[in-house]
C-alpha cells in the first residue's frame, strides 16, 4: 500500500470519527435546547432562539464528510505526487513506453492534452 492511499484511508477515518462526533454533538444540543425551553417556567427568561443552532455540530458535521467524502486536496498538499502512476492500478508509469499502461492496459492521461 502506498503512502498516500494509507494517508486517504486514515482521512476516511479521522473523517467517520468527526462526522459521527459532529453528529452526536447535534442531536445533544437540539435534545438538551428543547427539553431547557418545554420545562421552563414563566419566572425564567425566554431562552434566545440563536441557542438553539449547534454551530460547533454542524460544523464537525461538515468537516467530516469533507474529510470523508472529498480531501483530495488535503492528501494531495500532505503527500504530493511526484511520479506518473496509473489511475486504475497504481503502476508506476516513470519509463512507461507508450499512451497504456503496462500492467493493466488503461489508457494513460497525459497532462497538457
Amino acid at each position: 500500500m502506498k503512502y498516500k492511499t494509507l494517508f486517504r484511508v486514515l482521512q476516511h477515518l479521522v473523517g467517520l470519527l468527526v462526522c459521527a462526533q459532529g453528529v452526536v454533538l447535534v442531536a445533544s444540543q437540539v435534545l438538551g435546547n428543547s427539553l431547557d425551553f418545554f420545562a421552563s417556567t414563566s419566572t425564567r427568561p425566554p431562552i434566545a432562539w440563536w441557542r438553539f443552532i449547534p454551530v460547533q455540530g454542524i460544523v464537525g458535521v461538515a468537516l467530516g464528510s469533507y474529510l470523508f467524502f472529498g480531501g483530495k486536496w488535503i492528501a494531495d498538499l500532505a503527500i504530493p505526487g511526484n511520479r506518473p502512476y496509473c489511475d486504475e492500478c497504481g503502476y508506476d508509469l516513470t519509463d512507461a513506453p507508450g499512451d497504456s499502461c503496462p500492467e493493466c492496459g488503461t489508457h494513460r492521461h497525459i497532462q497538457g492534452s
